[in-house]
């Protein structure tokens, strides 16, 4: 257990809380403790990844834990984009949060599994080796964006048909914001895939001639791929912008959910996420 990682962890759960507790209340005090704390996070985050890297001699993104550090680390980082570009803290920091403390907290607790991995990036072009992880890592971080404005514009459809406006309603961005940020990411998330999966092929052909190899994740991935782009291409038509568009992106991250976890308990080449 790697102890800035714990000082990391103490840092996300105090922004997850404020974060959540920012919506319920609806106190921008208790946003500016919760960003503070997320700042402080990130930067210790940042520091942890780059001293493991030096210290460890490989990119840190072999193996659960170092799979689950990097993917907090990721959603850290996304998430402080959305805020920058849409001013939506409480509302997206009370989902993105909680999660972003949690993968912390498994990054704690998880087991080194780091041999298999690190033969596998020592042959052919090992420079694809992290273009590949870090696209593919930062493209489900982007997943998990369409997600959570899926989820939101649901809630919000919801109230608006019911015509209830509970507490929730008035604190969740507009309907056309969300729109903009789940269109916004599916389309640079699904650009990082495309070049994730064809960075994996080209390293994959360098180091033993062949672009495809049956693995689960592999297999997983071309549904999920297809899926992003029938989203898009949805979200580009008028009658695909709302509830139906919502709950494809909604069962999307399903399916992303099941490329990470059940391709990796499938077993198969893939040892990182």
């Amino acid at each position: 257990m790697k102890p800035l990682l714990l000082s990391v962890l103490a840092a996300y759960v105090v922004a997850a809380i404020h974060a959540i507790l920012a919506f319920v209340n609806k106190r921008r005090a208790l946003e500016r403790v919760s960003l503070l704390a997320l700042s402080i996070g990130f930067a210790l985050h940042t520091t942890s990844l780059v001293i493991d890297w030096a210290q460890d001699g490989h990119y840190p993104l072999f193996g659960m834990r170092e799979t689950f550090s990097f993917l907090a680390w990721t959603l850290a980082a996304t998430y402080g984009l959305l805020l920058y570009r849409y001013r939506t803290q409480m509302a997206l920091g009370s989902l993105t949060l909680p999660l972003i403390a949690l993968l912390t907290f498994l990054a704690t607790v998880s087991r080194e599994n780091l041999a298999s991995g690190e033969s596998l990036a020592g042959t052919g072009a090992t420079w694809l080796f992290p273009v590949h992880t870090t696209l593919l890592v930062f493209a489900y971080a982007s997943f998990f964006v369409v997600f959570a404005a899926s989820v939101m514009y649901l809630l919000q459809e919801r109230e608006l048909k019911l015509k209830t406006f509970s507490a929730i309603f008035h604190r969740l961005p507009s309907l056309t914001t969300v729109n903009e940020i789940a269109t916004g990411a599916a389309s640079i998330g699904f650009t990082l895939l495309t070049l994730g999966l064809l960075a994996g092929m080209i390293w994959w052909y360098s180091r033993d001639g062949r672009l495809w190899h049956n693995d689960p994740k592999e297999i997983f991935a071309v549904p999920t791929w297809l899926l992003y782009l029938g989203l898009i291409l949805y979200r580009s038509t008028s009658g695909w912008r709302g509830r139906r568009a919502a709950w494809l992106g909604v069962a999307g991250f399903a399916l992303v959910l099941c490329t990470f976890f059940g391709a990796r308990l499938l077993g198969g080449y893939h040892v990182f996420g």
